[in-house]
């Protein structure tokens, strides 16, 4: 069900959205469709078909305890680690050229699974990450380069926050707000420069934060992240954390994703992303980006 309630949604376009403001960035010219990108979660079989942060650059240190499919939803459990200036935690992704729109639906518990996460910076959610040209044995810091939106627990224990993260040249900038429960709608949009944010609880969705990122290249790795327990994550430097399983600490996060849907952004002619208001892009992106 989930497959036809896609391909019905995937199919809408906007037709006669006008903006009066001047173009800033708009789809140039037909794109591949990407919704055979996308997965329900429905077959475990597709695992395969995503790629493993740790294996692309040759760290050869999975920092996920857990990483299955069953009853229509992926299950993600993190060891101890973290995603912050040069520490790279885990990411899971497929590679995107072009503009595109990913979303989600998950669930973040403690891995008690009956509350929200008591160890600080634990979180999951939706991640895009410029590729790195370097890997494991030629590492060098001061080259991260990403943007996330996650939920979970952030700096207050036992309790539900967002935290929207953009980070360039290894320098990161994060903002946290309080969520309303463990359950959320994520997206993220990339359009030209313009990375656009957004969550849905409750049945409303929120632009929660844009960037301008012309740094970020073309192709790109987009997928599900999660990360725990920074605490104990930065007793290490970053280089260490990156190639190591720190199965000490306190890892204290479940996050089960429903699915991740791709579809290219349908942007009118003439919208000028960045400063079209919260009400113009919410015409392209929440349910209609699905």
């Amino acid at each position: 069900m989930k497959n036809i309630a896609y391909l019905c949604l995937a199919g809408i376009l906007l037709v006669g959205c006008q903006s009066e403001v001047a173009t800033s960035a708009t789809v140039q010219g037909p794109a591949p469709e990407l919704g055979g990108l996308s997965d329900d979660f429905d077959a475990s079989t597709r695992l395969g078909e995503w790629k493993h942060i740790h294996a692309t650059e040759g760290w050869n240190a999975n920092q996920l305890e857990t990483f299955k499919a069953d009853g229509g939803w992926l299950t993600m459990m993190p060891y101890t680690s973290t995603w912050y200036m040069d520490y790279r935690g885990p990411l899971v992704y497929k590679e995107v050229s072009g503009d595109f729109i990913v979303t989600t639906k998950l669930q973040t518990t403690n891995r008690a699974g009956t509350d929200a996460p008591h160890s600080l910076f634990s979180l999951g959610g939706l991640m895009i990450r410029s590729p790195r040209s370097d890997n494991a044995k030629t590492w060098q810091g001061g080259r991260e380069n990403y943007v996330f939106l996650s939920l979970g627990c952030a700096d207050q224990s036992g309790n539900y926050q967002f935290e929207v993260k953009t980070t360039s040249g290894g320098q990161s900038d994060l903002e946290k707000i309080p969520a309303a429960g463990g359950e959320a709608y994520l997206q993220i949009a990339k359009i030209g420069p313009n990375i656009v944010c957004l969550h849905k609880q409750h049945g409303e969705w929120m632009v929660h934060k844009r960037y301008q990122r012309p740094d970020m290249p073309d192709n790109l790795q987009v997928g599900m992240t999660v990360y725990t327990d920074y605490p104990s994550a930065s007793k290490l430097s970053a280089q260490q954390h990156n190639g190591s399983v720190i199965k000490t600490g306190n890892p204290d996060l479940i996050a089960k994703f429903d699915y991740v849907h791709f579809r290219r952004p349908k942007v009118p002619k003439g919208m000028n992303v960045a400063a079209a208001s919260d009400g113009e892009i919410l015409r392209i992106l929440g349910d209609n980006g699905i």
